[in-house]
């Protein structure tokens, strides 16, 4: 039989508005290239997006430790790479 690759990929996307005045953050799971699940700073939660994500999003919404690591990216993630991130897109215009 052939060999049968699955990938699981996560994704953090930060957005900014005016600099690092307002930022949301976004932690995005996918499974064989299909977003299942995500985190989105500004709504606090994980939020399913497939069936195959309600259950990661109601297990990791009721873990107040998880949900404070995500929220926290916002500050130790987002904000903390803003010059970097900046620099990067600023360099490509």
């Amino acid at each position: 039989t052939a060999a049968v690759d699955y990938m699981t990929e996560v994704k953090s996307d930060c957005h900014y508005v005016n600099g690092t005045e307002q930022v949301r953050f976004l932690q995005r799971y996918s499974y064989n290239q299909e977003e299942f699940v995500y985190f989105d700073s500004e709504e606090g939660r994980f939020i399913a997006k497939t069936e195959f994500g309600k259950l990661d999003a109601e297990v990791w919404n009721k873990d107040k430790e998880i949900i404070e690591q995500e929220k926290s990216y916002v500050e130790t993630f987002c904000k903390h790479n803003y010059g970097v991130f900046h620099s990067v897109t600023a360099d490509r215009r």
